[in-house]
């Protein structure tokens, strides 16, 4: 069977990635761009063809999905056993780093999973065959493409991947409000399976007992979950981050005190005689604004005056503002 697969970047990865085969690809007459010109020359380069179509053509092929000017038709998407996960590890010499999903049902978010899945270097994801989304157009669409380029293992029963993992040596991480560790205390260095939960229910009873260990991720605000995307790209980059740093944080590990400041001691300076007294004096206030006259010159202090007192202004009453005739000012 095949589907249709729409937008440049989709489009693009699933010609790129050659892991299914591609029928024909649409592009949109008259919508040339970097983007699109990139597709045709992939699809050539690998003996598809190219239709260019009306744009009446084109909205009736996507079925009125936004199809960004270009479409392509190619066989439904194919799934990859369990062992070619650990295969993809072993072949790169790392320790299993596995993404299990229990019952996502959301394409969007399903799309959004495998994208950061790809960035943070997963080497597979693991979905359930019943109650949950498979990998479509709208999965590929908001992943970017990515779902093209990681590893995705459809099962029957998650439990029994979660067995299997456990017998090559890989160890099980779950999330679960209800966990007294946080998903940083966890040391993620050894090969680990990360399993994310239901968007509203979180994980199944059985799923959470075959659990090696069960973090939880530390909510400051009023809501009490994450958006099982959101979930899922911060525990991956936990991994991500004590791997590539190779550093972790167990439980056990108190924060360390900062060390005491060690202070020289300074004696304090001894005069031989007194040190000499400064007298400051502040400045008198601003005279009043409403006087009559230019500024006077400052006025000496009179003799046997104390330091600091200030000589009264002799005012005369003609000078006085306001009392001219007609009760104007006199400047």
């Amino acid at each position: 069977m095949s589907e249709k697969i729409y937008g440049r970047k989709p489009v693009l990865e699933a010609i790129r990635s050659g892991q299914r085969a591609i029928t024909r690809v649409y592009i949109l007459q008259g919508s040339r761009d970097a983007a699109l010109d990139q597709v045709e020359t992939h699809a050539k380069a690998r003996n598809i063809p190219v239709s260019l179509e009306t744009r009446h053509r084109m909205d009736t092929l996507a079925a009125q999905e936004n199809h960004q000017g270009v479409i392509a038709v190619v066989d439904d998407f194919k799934y990859s056993d369990l062992q070619d996960i650990l295969d993809n590890a072993r072949d790169k010499k790392e320790n299993a780093f596995v993404l299990l999903l229990d019952e996502i049902e959301d394409p969007h978010n399903l799309g959004a999973i495998i994208r950061s899945a790809d960035a943070a270097g997963v080497h597979g994801v693991v979905i359930p065959k019943n109650r949950a989304v498979e990998v479509n157009a709208t999965v590929l669409k908001s992943s970017a493409g990515a779902s093209e380029h990681v590893t995705t293992v459809k099962i029957a029963n998650l439990n029994d991947a979660i067995k299997k993992l456990k017998e090559a040596g890989v160890w099980v991480v779950g999330t679960d409000i209800e966990a007294t560790k946080y998903h940083y205390e966890y040391d993620y260095r050894q090969p680990v399976a990360i399993i994310i939960g239901n968007e509203g229910r979180g994980l199944r009873r059985l799923v959470k007992e075959n659990c090696d260990e069960l973090v939880k991720i530390p909510m400051a605000g009023k809501m009490s979950s994450l958006n099982a995307s959101v979930a899922s790209a911060l525990m991956l980059f936990e991994v991500t981050r004590q791997r590539n740093w190779n550093v972790s944080m167990p439980l056990t590990q108190p924060p360390t005190a900062p060390a005491a400041p060690v202070w020289d001691y300074v004696p304090p300076k001894v005069y031989s005689t007194p040190p000499p007294i400064v007298e400051t004096h502040l400045e008198s206030p601003e005279r009043d604004f409403f006087r009559s006259g230019p500024d006077s010159a400052p006025e000496a202090p009179s003799e046997g005056r104390p330091q600091g007192e200030i000589a009264p202004i002799n005012i005369k009453p003609e000078d006085t503002p306001g009392t001219n005739k007609g009760g104007g000012f006199h400047w």
